[in-house]
């Protein structure tokens, strides 16, 4: 505990003594999708003859820094290959005093060969020392698309379309928003994701083996979303209608506005969804005693949601001050309702096929989520963008509203006797997190820098549950399965990084300590539990410059799984009459390390070979229930894994009008270990890939089209089976290009029905989904404004 605070005087002292005047300016140069452009040439000319005073080579990270020795008017050109030129507004600059200039972007260059429309832009994937970037904001076929179809299509991520996604085969990535956690998993984090729309991402990171400034959690590293910004100057914005149809129709109307002057952004965005949809699943399964089967049964399932709404807005605004430091502060709200209906048919038979029973449910739902965030940061920057000092803050209450029940009539052929079982589920689920950190750069020379901070967080979950069942045409509260449910989670962590440069070889050795309080109150039990605890997680990178063209890099790194409060909730939640989840109170932390090596030529062709293990692996389970015909799922700790991959990207130009992008992905898991006296000893090879191309072509037109193919993937003891798809899209501006239209049509070639197999114990499981993800969309927006 005390850790944190004795880190804080050295902050402090190491911030002092660099406060001093520089006579420099300095900014940073990006593209305008906010990707970091090296190597742009910065010229200082002064006014009125333009003679030329200084001149610099943007650097990695896009900044450049610039001296002036008397006071004048100036003016920047900035050059970069593939970009329009840029030139800034006449500067009246004081020698004597520091100047930090508003960011520079700029624009891909436009022109025409051969009646075809050529425009520069980043590769769509791009990897860098510690993560891979996928840029989304130029891409057509993200229109129409929630986040969570986005991900599900994103190279490198496995998803189960449930909330759990997995990086290179690996279970367990931790999903943030703007590189903060969301605190959310599962339903939770899918509904969430389901709501975000991804027109308004600009680009996806994986980070597969974090550094030690990121957060410990998440055994197959982070998946952050970062959503756009604005970028333009003046005051302006637009406006977007968007509508699609699956089986069912959806839409979607937004817009947004922005004010930028004199070191002054403000912006807010905000939209409006409504969608339907229909489904189906089939389910079969079989339930065994002493390895024989005993009964089996047939599911059929038709889900309809009628309607589910979303509601968002986002608004912030940043001031950039003379010193060069920026307050920022951010409000994000996203709302969400979900109403559906699902109607499912169930048959019992026996070993020998005959028909035991027959069952009909009807289920209804009503699902209600609010999240709410509020962010405030500052950052000062001093000599050089390696030198900084930030303050952040964070506060995030979250809730979910359950209001849901089913009605199951069971027909007993033997006795030909019809009983009825009935339940609702009303659950009243808020979650609060308070997050704070301090983070500090030191540069030493320009070869090496320090970097170190602190993180405060402190988590709040109060959940209430009421079951109620039908008895003699009364509701009656079901004790057993009805509870109030507490659980608060506390970490502090700080953190210290050394990364330099030796001639060819670049280095980071970074080692984070966190501190972890857990308590878990069940106040139906009245029973309460702690847990403490202390992890130290050590990583390092190093690249080697073979040349200007090839690079090797390597990786580690530690990383953790804390168990959270929907998997140590003991109590059951039902889905139907046969079908319950409950949570486990005894599990244990999952740990796991990540080691990865790789090759890169010219950022082209990027080639990486990974490892990594892991144990007490955290793994819903699907076993037997407490009576006959019912089937539970439940967390436990299964274990140890093993996870080998290799993947190859490749970024390629076939001419100047058609570019593209590919990825391959190959990987093996294995998973081994003892539950509750049943070995399980579960492994599978897999394979992925993805394949966007993008053409520009005549009039002015844009398409894209992308496939992707994955095997299936082995996780614990289940095995999915293969996905595949083909989307096309295509946009075309209007209106002196203040107005685009945008038609894309997602699912052309698909697997209607993803599959997936559970086998444990005395239960195997059959599930095939047919969901409604073949989707014709159309969108026009309008900017106004500068």
């Amino acid at each position: 505990m005390t850790l944190p605070f004795r880190f804080l005087p050295l902050l402090f002292i190491a911030v002092v003594s660099t406060l001093h005047g520089q006579t420099t300016i300095k900014g940073r140069i990006l593209s305008s999708d906010q990707a970091p452009l090296p190597g742009a040439t910065v010229m200082l000319l002064h006014l009125p003859d333009s003679t030329l005073i200084a001149q610099e080579q943007s650097g990695a990270d896009g900044s450049y820094l610039l001296q002036i020795h008397k006071n004048g008017r100036y003016t920047l050109h900035v050059n970069a290959l593939g970009f329009a030129n840029y030139q800034s507004r006449d500067l009246d600059l004081n020698a004597g005093q520091p100047h930090h200039l508003e960011y520079i972007y700029l624009d891909a260059e436009t022109r025409e060969i051969a009646a075809v429309s050529v425009s520069g832009q980043q590769p769509v994937i791009r990897q860098y020392v510690d993560k891979l970037v996928v840029n989304v904001e130029n891409s057509v076929l993200a229109e129409g698309n929630s986040v969570l179809e986005l991900l599900e299509k994103t190279p490198g991520i496995v998803s189960d379309g449930k909330g759990n996604f997995s990086i290179q085969g690996r279970a367990g990535a931790n999903v943030r928003i703007d590189g903060r956690e969301t605190y959310l998993s599962g339903a939770q984090l899918a509904n969430l994701l389901r709501g975000l729309q991804a027109a308004d991402v600009s680009k996806l990171e994986l980070m597969s083996n974090p550094s030690a400034r990121e957060d410990a959690a998440g055994t197959a590293g982070i998946i952050n979303i970062v959503t756009k910004r604005n970028k333009r100057n003046g005051f302006g914005g637009d406006a977007f209608v968007r509508g699609s149809q699956t089986r069912r129709s959806q839409g979607t109307v937004g817009g947004s506005i922005h004010y930028k002057v004199s070191g002054l952004n403000i912006y807010a965005n905000g939209s409006v969804g409504r969608e339907y949809s229909a489904d189906s699943t089939r389910i079969e399964r079989q339930f065994f005693s002493g390895g024989q089967l005993q009964t089996t049964q047939r599911q059929k399932e038709t889900k309809e949601l009628s309607p589910g709404k979303f509601h968002s807005l986002r608004t912030g605004a940043s001031y950039e001050f003379q010193d060069g430091g920026v307050l920022d502060a951010s409000f994000h709200w996203l709302r969400g309702r979900f109403i559906s209906r699902a109607l499912i048919d169930m048959e019992t038979s026996t070993s020998s096929g005959s028909i035991r029973q027959l069952a009909n449910t009807q289920n209804n739902f009503d699902e209600q989520f609010n999240n709410l965030t509020f962010n405030v940061n500052y950052v000062n920057k001093y000599a050089g963008e390696d030198h900084f000092l930030k303050i952040n803050f964070d506060y995030a209450p979250h809730s979910n509203d359950y209001d849901n029940h089913f009605r199951t009539d069971i027909n007993d052929i033997p006795s030909s006797s019809i009983r009825t079982s009935a339940r609702t589920n009303v659950q009243q689920l808020s979650n609060t997190t308070y997050a704070g950190r301090l983070d500090y750069s030191k540069p030493f020379s320009e070869q090496a820098k320090l970097e170190m901070g602190w993180k405060a967080t402190y988590f709040f979950i109060d959940n209430d549950v009421r079951n109620d069942t039908l008895r003699a045409d009364e509701w009656l509260r079901d004790a057993n399965t009805s509870n109030k449910f507490q659980y608060t989670q506390h970490i502090q962590a700080a953190y210290m990084a050394y990364s330099g440069k030796i001639k060819r070889f670049e280095y980071q050795a970074g080692l984070r300590g966190e501190y972890t309080f857990i308590k878990a109150n069940q106040l139906t039990l009245a029973d309460i539990s702690r847990q403490r605890y202390f992890d130290l997680f050590p990583n390092g990178f190093l690249l080697y410059n073979i040349n200007d063209n090839h690079s090797i890099r390597g990786s580690f790194s530690s990383r953790i799984e804390r168990p959270g409060d929907h998997d140590i909730n003991a109590f059951r939640i039902y889905e139907d009459a046969f079908t319950y989840s409950e949570g486990n109170p005894e599990l244990k932390p999952e740990r796991s390390y990540i080691s990865e090596i790789g090759h890169t030529y010219k950022n082209a062709l990027i080639t990486t070979l990974s490892m990594s293990y892991g144990y007490d692996v955290i793994n819903w389970i699907a076993r037997t229930g407490s009576n006959a015909g019912e089937n539970l799922t439940r967390p436990v700790n299964i274990g140890n894994y093993k996870n080998y991959s290799a993947s190859v990207m490749y970024n390629h130009r076939f001419n100047s009008w058609w570019s593209a992008n590919h990825y391959v992905n190959a990987f093996h898991n294995r998973y081994s270990g003892e539950i509750e006296d049943i070995v399980l000893d579960s492994d599978g090879s897999s394979w992925s890939a993805n394949s966007r191309h993008t053409l520009e072509l005549r009039w002015g037109i844009r398409t894209e089209i992308a496939g992707y193919y994955n095997s299936g993937v082995t996780t614990g003891a289940v095995r999915t089976d293969e996905r595949y798809g083909l989307d096309l899209a295509a946009e075309k501006k209007l209106i002196n290009e203040r107005a685009m239209l945008k038609l894309a049509f997602t699912g052309i070639i698909r697997n209607g029905n993803p599959r997936y197999t559970s086998s444990y114990g005395d239960l195997v499981i059959w599930n095939a989904a047919y969901p409604d993800n073949r989707k014709l969309m159309i969108s026009l927006s309008y900017r106004f404004g500068d």
